[in-house]
């Protein structure tokens, strides 16, 4: 079982992340405030993040910043999971290199079969 952190504005999606998820034996916590995801993983270190880079108040991107700053969470990986188009993420790829992102799934064209899959290759990763 893998301890999932989510980053999520739209609740209907996170929700249904949650149940999609739990069904495959991960436990999701979900969050649409940032600074709640970062005390969430304060709490409990999770395995794999999953944040979108649109939010309310701080973007994704200010929330990795604050994430990796933190020296035992720089080897956690890192799934953007994010409604902007894959050319608009083309201007962030060196900074997603610095905040050793590990992968970029543009929402509209990833299932959720497809998200869980990613979600167990980057954690078999780090196990390994």
């Amino acid at each position: 079982m893998a301890h999932i952190l989510l980053l999520e504005p739209d609740s209907l999606l996170a929700s249904d992340t949650q149940r999609y998820f739990a069904l495959a034996g991960h436990k999701v916590y979900i969050h649409a405030d940032p600074q709640a995801a970062v005390a969430q993983a304060d709490k409990q270190l999770p395995n794999v993040v999953i944040t979108e880079l649109q939010l309310a108040g701080r973007s994704g991107i200010e929330f990795l910043y604050e994430f990796r700053s933190y020296p035992e969470w720089q080897a956690i990986p890192v799934i953007v999971h994010s409604n902007l188009h894959h050319q608009d993420v083309q201007a962030y790829s060196a900074v997603f290199k610095e905040l050793n992102v590990h992968t970029y799934l543009h929402k509209p064209t990833t299932s959720l079969a497809r998200l869980l899959g990613t979600v167990e290759q980057a954690t078999a990763q780090v196990r390994a």
